[in-house]
């Protein structure tokens, strides 16, 4: 009997205590999780756009990985950076709430010119390091292109990334979520004007998310300068910083500098991928027929936009630990810190399932939608009908000559027909079209079920990451992230060159929709790397206590 209630007391205690707590979660993490889910809606948004034009969305997935690791490192410095906001906020010592954001802008400023710099000066050897030197030129130049661009969003980015921060770590995320809501309409409306108004190239996409970062950084400034001025950034004083607040947060460096190390493995993956499953018109990439140039980065570079949607909920469980674990740590009460650091476990997995639930549907409407595989048809149908391509097309049939005999004559004789002109060849094409659209679909569909099947697990364990970092023990957290996020990096190195390259082209293939299942059934060991290392951590702690020590 005893057992039984241990038990139960076990299981009661990861969900939160009572209906008002549900409802303290529920009013914080919403706005937050829809902000999220609007800021990450805003990369999904650009490579759904371009789907309609062939090759666009491997241009913008080629860019964005530069995107994606500068992002990595904005977020390395705000998770270190954030439980001292929350710790200063829950103590009301605003002004070096403001003095640590100052220091981050900066932080994140430097990061992104450092990455614009080598991004301007070469950037078609930055796109040829992520895909490979076989890359389309129509896709090369358009990636160029919208990597140059792009850049300038970076920039923007350095500074509305900490103003949008700011407001979701001091309890304000319903401020954030208008920012995130108006640079969403901002980054659509322009989108909608020259790809689909202007039939504009790929890489114009580029020009809605500058604007959309622009008014997100005029609209969290507003907010917060008349919902909460104590908390207000003024851009002309970023030079505030006092050395003590200077020296707490860089003496951390070294936990950031893990954590980037750690975290960079994730946008990196797409550079895995895209060698796994390369776009090789010769050799074929391993999914579907060569011809239909389908690669790894065609198929994830919309699964791992949707994947960003989905796990919004994990950006969340960084902000609700500062919230609700770290600001009571800073007021010394640490029952109520250790209360809350296990109802939102229970509180961020059921979440987790909720979103997966909705994604469900958004994947299922997105897959059957006629215009997401529309640049990757159109792309088959140029193909075919380029007459500059008859060598390569001619190989093609004669794969199957028994089979392509008539249509081999036509083209020795005629040369490539014309729309219209060969009625066989004209039917054969369209069967092309449909079994590239079939593949497209059903490989995007088993890759969107993989990563809905896993987000409630990251919801618990990248809550579980984040309590080390609530009592200051950063250097333990950022090593464990280290840890787990280097062995999940291996393992696709693993599944990529030492399975599915060797095995390619033979009867024991491995596809894509598999080896991506594959890498992340190795999420069950980094859920009991996190717990156990949570677990075993003393992270109660006020750290606010060095500030009193210093000054003393």
């Amino acid at each position: 009997m005893n057992s039984i209630k241990i038990h139960k007391n076990i299981i009661r205690r990861i969900f939160p205590q009572s209906r008002t707590d549900w409802k303290l979660y529920f009013a914080k993490t919403m706005p937050i999780v829809i902000g999220e889910i609007l800021f990450c809606l805003n990369g999904f948004l650009d490579n759904f756009m371009v789907t309609n034009i062939t090759g666009g969305i491997d241009a913008l997935t080629y860019a964005n990985t530069y995107t994606g690791i500068l992002y990595t490192v904005f977020f390395a410095i705000q998770g270190i950076a954030a439980m001292f906001v929350g710790q200063y906020y829950g103590k009301k010592d605003y002004d070096k709430v403001k003095q640590i954001m100052n220091l981050r802008i900066w932080m994140h400023l430097f990061v992104a010119i450092a990455f614009a710099i080598p991004s301007w000066a070469a950037g078609r050897q930055m796109i040829q390091i992520i895909g490979n030197q076989k890359i389309d030129d129509n896709t090369l130049s358009q990636s160029m292109s919208y990597l140059w661009l792009i850049t300038i969003s970076w920039i923007i980015t350095s500074f509305n990334f900490n103003t949008n921060m700011l407001l979701n770590e001091t309890g304000h995320s319903k401020y954030a979520m208008i920012s995130a809501t108006l640079t969403l309409l901002v980054n659509a409306a322009f989108n909608a004007i020259f790809l689909l108004g202007l039939k504009k190239p790929a890489y114009y996409a580029a020009v809605g998310s500058i604007i959309g970062a622009c008014v997100c950084l005029m609209s969290d400034e507003l907010l917060t300068y008349f919902k909460d001025r104590k908390i207000f950034i003024n851009l002309l004083k970023l030079f505030h910083i006092s050395k003590v607040i200077a020296k707490q947060i860089l003496k951390r460096s070294l936990a950031m500098i893990i954590t980037i190390a750690a975290m960079v493995t994730i946008p990196l993956r797409m550079v895995i991928w895209s060698k796994t499953f390369p776009d090789n018109m010769i050799e074929g990439s391993g999914i579907g027929e060569r011809w239909m140039r389908i690669n790894g980065v065609t198929i994830l570079g919309l699964v791992e936009s949707l994947s960003a949607v989905a796990s919004a909920i994990t950006s969340v469980c960084s902000s609700n630990v500062s919230f609700f674990v770290a600001s009571k740590l800073g007021d010394n009460n640490f029952e109520e810190a250790e209360k809350h650091s296990h109802a939102l476990k229970g509180f961020h997995m059921i979440a987790g399932i909720l979103m997966s639930t909705l994604m469900l549907f958004i994947v299922l409407a997105i897959a059957y939608s006629p215009s997401t595989s529309r640049g990757t048809i159109d792309g088959v149908h140029n193909l075919f009908y380029n007459a500059k391509e008859k060598e390569y097309i001619t190989n093609i049939f004669n794969e199957n000559p028994i089979q392509n005999q008539q249509i081999i004559d036509y083209i020795r004789l005629n040369g490539i027909p014309k729309v219209g002109q060969f009625s066989a060849y004209d039917s054969w094409v369209e069967n092309a079209k449909l079994l590239t659209k079939n593949t497209f679909k059903n490989t995007f569909l088993l890759c969107c079920f993989t990563f809905l099947a896993f987000n409630p697990m990251w919801c618990w364990f990248y809550t579980s990451a984040a309590l080390p970092r609530a009592g200051g023990r950063n250097n333990i957290a950022s090593f464990t992230i280290l840890s787990a996020q280097w062995l999940s990096f291996l393992w696709l190195i693993l599944i990529g060159f030492a399975i599915v390259i060797p095995l390619r082209n033979t009867s024991r293939s491995l596809s894509l929709e598999l080896a991506f299942f594959i890498f992340y059934s190795i999420d069950f060991i980094r859920l009991i790397i996190f717990e156990v290392v949570a677990w075993k951590t003393n992270w109660k702690r006020n750290i606010t206590n060095e500030m009193e020590k210093t000054v003393a």
